[in-house]
């Protein structure tokens, strides 16, 4: 860097004996240019001297043939200054010196070339090193990476498989809390018409104690006693036991003990439609017998606190595998019938509405309550396995979860809109047809 700031000074002093020449002072001039150089000869043959003596060898014929060259200039100088004779010798020294120089410097490019050429062998051949050493790193490296792959791949199956097992016990808690609450509210419905039945009995039992006096009246008749005496007794019998309001009380009776045992067996196909467990394949069903179903299961839990509209239409047949779509009815019924109870003021509008129709090949469903609603965050993740706003053990989280995939499992959709303390509405579209590669899927 620094003789190469020098250099411009050189450079500059060039410039000053050029501009001296011009203005007249040609001699003076001329002279000037000699000295600068005779300097620059210096100045190269010192940083020629340095670079060499720092190892690099090619300055070596640099320096001897500046060194000629130098020679020349210092003959060819001291002629011009007339202290040595001017004859063929002194005349040509600088040009022999430039000659010289020229052919050293050939052998100094030369050398450079060769250098060059050596250093760029070296660096193939240090390449070709380098590319074996690291193409034994790389194989070094994927035989680890195989054998880290294969027990990592080993790990994530055997922990695929602890999720899988859980999530199957999850699926099933999830199961029996709903068959849990199914089971409360069977009960007590099935109560409830046994009960009346069991109630009416005895009062049925009495009355056709009172009808069976009667009758052994007319008994006397086979026993010789006189027909105008039986018929008094009997006439008087039915006074005493009232007849005509014992006929009513049994008609009443058995009405009561027929509804009784109607209800029971609604309840009983309510619940035989409702138990489809874990279907293998598909097969066709009615959606709103299963809407029915469910909505008997569950009647005990809604009917004193809320009013229920249903609107199903006429729907056909679909495929599907029923038994988990009840599941999605039950599921999303007992939140709506939770979401109308947790509700704070309640009124006595309240209700849940369910409707059904046939849309473009596709069964809309529709699930509304009046309940207390959710807000946008918790809207956007109550479909997400594992979230729920209940307390703690109160439940699982998977319930919408599983509701999703299931609805996912037929090739449907399910959307909801909430508005909280306003109410929650579910849709949810099936198609009447399964996709040729649905149970595939499934």
């Amino acid at each position: 860097v620094i003789a190469y700031k020098i250099s411009n000074y050189f450079v500059y002093a060039y410039f000053i004996s050029v501009a001296i020449g011009l203005l007249g002072f040609f001699n003076l001039g001329f002279m000037i240019v000699e000295i600068i150089a005779s300097m620059v000869s210096v100045f190269m043959f010192v940083v020629a001297f340095i670079v060499y003596k720092r190892g690099y060898r090619p300055a070596l014929f640099f320096l001897i043939g500046w060194t000629a060259f130098l020679a020349g200039i210092i003959v060819y100088v001291l002629k011009d200054f007339g202290i040595l004779p001017y004859n063929n010798f002194t005349r040509y020294t600088m040009h022999i010196g430039s000659a010289i120089e020229v052919i050293l410097l050939s052998f100094a490019l030369a050398d450079k070339i060769n250098i060059l050429k050596r250093e760029k062998e070296l660096s193939q051949a240090n390449e070709i090193r380098v590319m074996i050493a690291n193409k034994r790193i790389v194989e070094e490296q994927n035989v680890n990476l195989e054998k880290k792959v294969k027990e990592r791949t080993f790990e994530l199956q055997k922990a695929m498989d602890n999720l899988t097992h859980a999530q199957t016990n999850l699926v099933e808690s999830e199961k029996m809390a709903s068959l849990g609450q199914l089971t409360a509210g069977i009960a007590h419905e099935i109560n409830n018409p046994i009960n009346f039945v069991s109630s009416n009995i005895y009062p049925l039992k009495l009355d056709f104690e009172d009808l069976l006096s009667v009758l052994k009246k007319y008994d006397q008749l086979f026993d010789g006693v006189e027909l105008d005496k039986v018929l008094e007794e009997v006439k008087n019998t039915k006074q005493e036991i009232d007849f005509d309001y014992v006929i009513n009380e049994i008609y009443q009776l058995m009405n009561g003990i027929e509804d009784g045992a109607n209800r029971t067996a609604e309840i009983v196909k309510g619940l035989k439609t409702f138990a489809y467990l874990d279907e293998a394949e598909r097969k066709l069903a009615d959606i709103n017998e299963g809407i029915r179903s469910t909505l008997v299961l569950l009647s005990s839990s809604y009917k004193d606190e809320m009013q229920l509209f249903t609107h199903l239409g006429v729907l056909p047949e679909i495929e599907c595998f029923p038994g988990k779509l009840n599941q999605v009815f039950m599921n999303i019924f007992s939140n709506a019938i939770q979401a109308v109870k947790s509700k704070k003021e309640k009124t006595p509008n309240d209700h849940i509405m369910v409707s059904t129709e046939i849309v473009d090949d596709q069964v809309v469903i529709v699930i509304k309550d009046t309940g207390m609603g959710m807000s946008e965050e918790v809207k956007s993740k109550i479909f997400e396995p594992f979230f729920t706003t209940k307390d703690v053990g109160q439940g699982t989280g998977l319930g919408l979860s599983i509701v999703y995939s299931i609805i996912k499992k037929h090739e449907g959709t399910i959307d909801v809109e909430s508005e909280k303390g306003v109410g929650t509405t579910f849709t949810i579209k099936l198609p009447v047809n399964a996709p040729p590669d649905a149970d595939k899927k499934g």
